[in-house]
């Protein structure tokens, strides 16, 4: 079916609690404009951080947990699924502006990437531009049960977009009707999708980080989006490995990190450390390695899925109740994934999984992804939120 979507307007509500909310956000802003162009506005705010001292500061709060106590988040989660603070209209924050940014944008569609903002900012935005508008939500979990928020599912909002079948079983067990439910596939940026010339391009990424590939394992250790590393203790903990070892970390915007890295590396005798800045080319660094160690976030987990590459998880300082959803969504797939608790672990784990009796491991799992969202895009998903306005539009 072909849809005229000239003229159309969306308004992307996310927030930056940890990334993925934000990193779907701008995939979906990029998918659309590189399949409308300029023929369909998007438009994308952080609407926690926009609306009140108090909401920036509970984003601060959620991100400093999440860098210095992943365990703690257990006493956060299950205060917000209870305190429901963003449920009503009436709760909401900074109300006033928001009503202002709606008239002046007039949107078509508004689509939320974040558990907290399906209600109250939905039924807000009805209230202000009347019930044509299309209010959906993304959702980019992997699995139900516990660390799956409640407020993720609003059996009120016109349309629920999940990652995979897992998540919209979850939302159909909290009330979402089947006919508002779409499984999507994951939704990630355009250069995770155009592996065209994927060898090439993994020998260029590899060439560009290491100069001279002479063959050593290449071991990316993650960040998050807000900075949450332990590469200093991991490295530390690497350096009984004997197989000489190019270890490529991610600083993002942290400079600190970044020049401990280059210091320590000085000092490393058999290992070389690679520290990055903020980077835009993840799809390529991920294809290019030979193993990452991430944080069991839905959106890593999801990229390093797409690309095929091969993970041990970073379990230290303990697992989050959204990442324990991950770990329950991989173990359902019968897909094994190591979980590492302390530093002093990952060594041994690193160092069986690149022996020469462990070396199908990587290859076991690179299957195994493939087979996941087999036929999914996020051209779909694109096509699923502008077919909710199809024919809709307000004077």
């Amino acid at each position: 079916m072909t849809l005229d979507m000239t003229g159309k307007t969306i308004v992307i509500l996310s927030s930056s609690t940890g990334g993925g909310h934000d990193m779907r956000a701008v995939a979906l802003a990029e998918w659309v404009e590189r399949l409308h162009g300029d023929s369909v506005s998007v438009t994308r705010w952080q609407i926690l951080e926009e609306s009140s001292r108090l909401d920036r500061f509970g984003v601060g709060l959620y991100n400093w947990i999440q860098r210095h106590a992943p365990w703690a988040h257990h006493l956060y989660f299950n205060f917000l699924e209870l305190a429901g603070l963003h449920r009503r209209a009436g709760q909401i924050h900074g109300a006033d502006r928001f009503r202002a940014r709606l008239k002046a944008l007039n949107p078509d569609i508004i689509v939320s990437t974040h558990d907290h903002l399906n209600h109250g900012y939905f039924e807000l935005a009805k209230q202000c531009l009347g019930p044509s508008l299309r209010c959906l939500t993304y959702c980019g979990e992997l699995s139900g049960g516990y660390g799956f928020s409640r407020h993720w599912v609003n059996p009120e909002a016109d349309g629920f977009i999940a990652a995979v079948d897992a998540c919209a079983s979850a939302a159909a067990s909290l009330g979402m009707a089947p006919g508002k439910t779409k499984v999507g596939g994951f939704l990630l940026r355009p250069q995770f999708f155009t592996a065209e010339a994927e060898r090439a391009t993994r020998l260029k990424t590899r060439q560009a980080l290491l100069g001279e590939d002479d063959g050593r394992p290449l071991l990316l250790l993650g960040t998050g989006a807000n900075g949450a590393n332990n590469h200093a203790a991991i490295i530390e903990a690497l350096r009984e490995i004997k197989t000489p070892l190019r270890i490529v970390a991610l600083c993002g915007r942290n400079a600190v990190t970044f020049r401990q890295l280059e210091i320590l590396n000085e000092e490393m005798e058999q290992h070389r450390i690679i520290p990055l800045a903020y980077r835009d080319d993840m799809a390529a660094i991920l294809r290019a390695v030979d193993l990452a160690f991430v944080r069991p976030g839905t959106g890593t987990t999801s990229e390093c899925i797409v690309c095929g590459c091969p993970i041990v998880f970073n379990g230290i300082g303990g697992v989050m109740p959204q990442e324990r959803i991950t770990l329950k969504y991989l173990s359902t797939k019968g897909i094994a994934v190591p979980l590492v608790r302390r530093p002093a672990k990952l060594a041994a784990i690193v160092e069986q999984w690149l022996s020469a009796e462990a070396q199908g491991n990587g290859g076991k799992q690179r299957e195994a992804f493939a087979n996941i969202n087999r036929g999914l895009s996020p051209a779909g998903i694109v096509q699923e939120v502008l077919q909710s306005a199809c024919g809709i539009r307000r004077g």
